[in-house]
């Protein structure tokens, strides 16, 4: 892997983490319809081919199997193969699977995805033919670094894949012993298998919810405590806090990305952010926030009021958890508190 040769501590990975892509219904008309492939991602293609990897949850399956899940739903998304050209445009480099819309189109829907993302060359985890596949963490490259992923969701049980089904990587979001070593054991087996960082990607809890309830938080933090580096949660739709614990970056929910979702009153879905994370062994990971803003199937970088709005939203949404926020040229940065170590409410 390149880099090796360098002492350990000046190996670094620039990452970029978005949240939910909601890519069926008008955002697949749309690309199917012509929208240019680098046009999904509008003036923050930049900031995001800067990066070494951009990771997300794809919370769409890739397919053009038209039976839906057998069980009702309240909404059912897929998006056209064509997809991925956009996906590739945007440097997505891996993908989250294990969520509530993966299963949306049946099995064959699911592994369509697979197969799709297998063929442009984009990483992924969370769900597959069977548990051991939907459960198996995935190794990629990111700049200097291997990185390993594990994709994990408490959303729609049913949709857990089992022995000799296709599904999803269902997990109880607990700290109970057998869920604790079950996570470690996925973290053992990445850093033998040669990952230097370790990402713990979770869809987790019910839409628009703007604070991430106590278990969760104390399953994030012990799942840095065992060695994850980074919690990548998404989910709610909307922002919530992000936080630094020992040498582990936690962002609890990094909201909606790309979608074509209508505006709940005071749910701010079309108001997100770019994550930028310089993350590297041994080092606290360094967290830049640019906002954004969403329109029907394009992001672009938030601007004046709207620009204010993200970034006074997530300064409130962060108060009380370990983590200091300062404004600069427009984006947030965050560190470490300055009393770092001690425990928020």
């Amino acid at each position: 892997m390149a880099g090796t040769d360098r002492p350990p501590n000046t190996r670094t990975a620039r990452l970029a983490f978005t949240g939910d892509l909601l890519l069926g219904r008008k955002v697949s008309a749309t690309v199917v319809n012509g929208q240019p492939p680098t046009a999904m991602w509008g003036d923050l293609r930049p900031r995001m081919l800067a990066a070494d990897a951009v990771i997300a949850n794809l919370e769409t399956p890739i397919t053009t199997h038209a039976v839906k899940w057998h069980k009702w739903k309240a909404f059912y998304f897929r998006t056209d193969p064509v997809i991925t050209e956009s996906l590739k445009a945007g440097n997505i480099q891996c993908l989250s699977l294990a969520n509530n819309h993966m299963v949306d189109y049946g099995s064959q829907g699911l592994l369509d995805t697979r197969r799709h993302l297998d063929a442009a060359g984009i990483a992924f985890a969370g769900a597959g033919a069977n548990a051991d596949e939907a459960a198996k963490p995935v190794l990629f490259e990111a700049g200097q670094m291997t990185i390993g992923f594990i994709s994990i969701t408490n959303t729609v049980p049913a949709f857990r894949a089992t022995a000799d089904h296709p599904g999803t990587n269902y997990w109880k979001i607990t700290t109970d012993r057998a869920t604790i070593d079950r996570l470690a054991a996925h973290i053992g087996d990445l850093r033998t298998a040669g990952a230097d960082l370790v990402i713990l990607s979770t869809h987790w809890g019910p839409n628009y919810r703007w604070w991430p309830p106590r278990h969760y938080r104390a399953f994030a933090r012990k799942a840095v405590d065992l060695g994850v580096d980074i919690v990548h949660g998404h989910s709610a739709h909307v922002l919530q806090a992000v936080e630094f614990h020992g040498r582990g970056l936690i962002l609890y929910d990094t909201g909606d990305f790309v979608e074509d979702m209508i505006v709940a009153p005071g749910f701010r879905s079309d108001r997100s952010c770019l994550f930028l994370v310089e993350a590297g062994p041994g080092m606290v990971p360094r967290l830049r926030m640019v906002p954004v803003k969403l329109t029907l199937a394009k992001v672009n970088r938030a601007r004046g009021r709207e620009a204010d709005a993200i970034r006074e939203y997530m300064m409130r949404r962060c108060r009380g958890f370990a983590v200091d926020i300062r404004e600069e040229n427009g984006e947030l940065i965050a560190t470490p508190p300055a009393g770092a170590g001690r425990e928020d409410g």
